[in-house]
């Protein structure tokens, strides 16, 4: 087996235990997923664990992820001190409004969420969690970069993306694109009601550099009833001044 490919087999395996979850995932799982013997299944994954991106699980024979992984998610999802200047402008959006915020970036054809405060409320997200990922296309985070983004960007990853926007959310891309010239006039975006979360609703503001380019966005969620027009421009305009303060450090 060549490097490459124990490489890929190594980042396959780290995958797999991600998706098991706090039960872990045992060897033979691993070996079924890599499509390889069990020797090369249990070499990987003492490497793995050497180096400290996987550790036993509570239960005997399985595996997590290690703390290791931890560490460098937080240094790649702090690249450019943005999580960090985020963290008290979503935290005083939290406390102002009970509402759960979260930082998102783009990352290729998806929106990955860096960090989330959650509000008082209960409230289900397409993200999920910090580390969730999405299509980019789904939500209002998404919207806001799309409308920020150079339109052959925007129409390779919507085309790219379109077949799982109308299979699994209910969207349709011509939608999503129709959307867009008034996402930029407004400055923010409300989201489109889609298949998968029909009840909750939210809004998102880009964080803008210097010269006018998303950095990333500021979203909220809530369930739907809770979204009266005097509490969209409220979070509108609170939202907007938080980006900008976040720009400022």
């Amino acid at each position: 087996m060549s490097g490459t490919q124990s490489l890929e087999r190594a980042f396959l395996l780290l995958r797999v235990i991600a998706a098991a979850g706090q039960q872990g995932a045992s060897l033979d799982e691993l070996r079924t997923s890599a499509d390889c013997s069990q020797a090369t299944a249990y070499r990987l994954l003492q490497y793995l664990r050497r180096q400290g991106f996987v550790r036993p699980a509570a239960q005997r024979g399985r595996y997590v992820l290690g703390y290791e992984l931890f560490a460098l998610g937080a240094q790649a999802g702090n690249a450019s001190a943005l999580r960090e200047h985020a963290r008290p402008v979503l935290l005083r959006l939290a406390q102002r409004f009970g509402d759960s915020f979260f930082l998102l970036v783009a990352d290729g054809y998806q929106v990955l969420c860096l960090d989330m405060l959650a509000g008082v409320l209960p409230v289900q997200s397409y993200s999920g969690a910090v580390g969730g990922r999405i299509p980019m296309g789904v939500g209002q985070a998404s919207q806001v970069l799309l409308a920020w983004l150079g339109r052959p960007a925007r129409n390779d990853i919507l085309s790219h993306n379109a077949a799982t926007l109308r299979l699994d959310y209910g969207l349709d891309v011509a939608q999503i694109s129709a959307s867009l010239p008034s996402v930029k006039r407004l400055g923010y975006a409300s989201g489109l009601v889609d298949k998968r979360l029909p009840g909750y609703t939210g809004l998102a503001v880009p964080i803008l550099d210097a010269d006018g380019q998303p950095l990333g966005a500021l979203s909220c969620a809530l369930a739907r009833p809770r979204m009266t027009e005097a509490r969209r421009q409220a979070l509108a305009e609170a939202m907007k001044e938080g980006a900008r303060r976040l720009v400022r450090g």
